[in-house]
């Protein structure tokens, strides 16, 4: 694995290994032990897979409030999509500031998101599926969104009327949120 630092030092990228040979190819997707001697400590307790039937659909920004804040894992199994993490931390330097990675099969890439970020997906291709490994289990109790055209955020995305939930359709504003990372 090579591991990354972004604009953001918490965030992450990793890029994972692929082995060939004549019987075809593998990948190792984690290594907890190679993660930890770069500062990463994450111990997965819930892995989903997310589909995206089409391209331009968009998650996010989600997030879970703190007793069960999350960090998140995310990769690419099929297609190709845009990840970006959103620093929701009141008391941080870089409050609001983000990043992203573009994930895909053939980039190999990751995108390590600790606790006290927002997080967002949004599919550049038709039938894109991604990973999403958590450390904390989604808990509807805290589980949060903030509108993905939020004004103060200011993301820029590369599609300009995204296909959304009815959840990220209603999603409050930041200063309307009860955000507490």
């Amino acid at each position: 694995m090579k591991i990354y630092s972004t604009y953001l030092p918490e965030v992450k990228i990793i890029e994972y290994d692929k082995k060939t040979d004549n019987r075809g190819f593998s990948y190792s997707i984690y290594n907890r032990t190679e993660m930890e001697n770069e500062g990463i400590y994450f111990e997965y307790k819930e892995e989903r897979i997310y589909y995206s039937q089409k391209a331009g659909t968009l998650y996010g920004i989600h997030f879970q409030n703190n007793p069960k804040a999350q960090a998140k894992l995310l990769y690419c199994i099929e297609g190709r999509g845009i990840d970006y993490a959103i620093d929701l931390r009141k008391d941080s330097s870089n409050y609001l500031k983000w990043v992203w990675v573009e994930l895909s099969v053939e980039n190999r890439k990751q995108i390590y998101i600790p606790k006290g970020f927002g997080h967002v997906f949004i599919s550049l291709e038709d039938n894109t599926r991604n990973v999403m490994r958590f450390d904390e289990p989604l808990d509807s109790r805290y589980s949060r969104q903030i509108a993905y055209n939020d004004p103060d955020i200011g993301i820029e995305y590369p599609i300009k009327n995204p296909i959304l939930a009815p959840h990220d359709i209603n999603a409050t504003f930041l200063l309307e949120s009860d955000l507490n990372l």
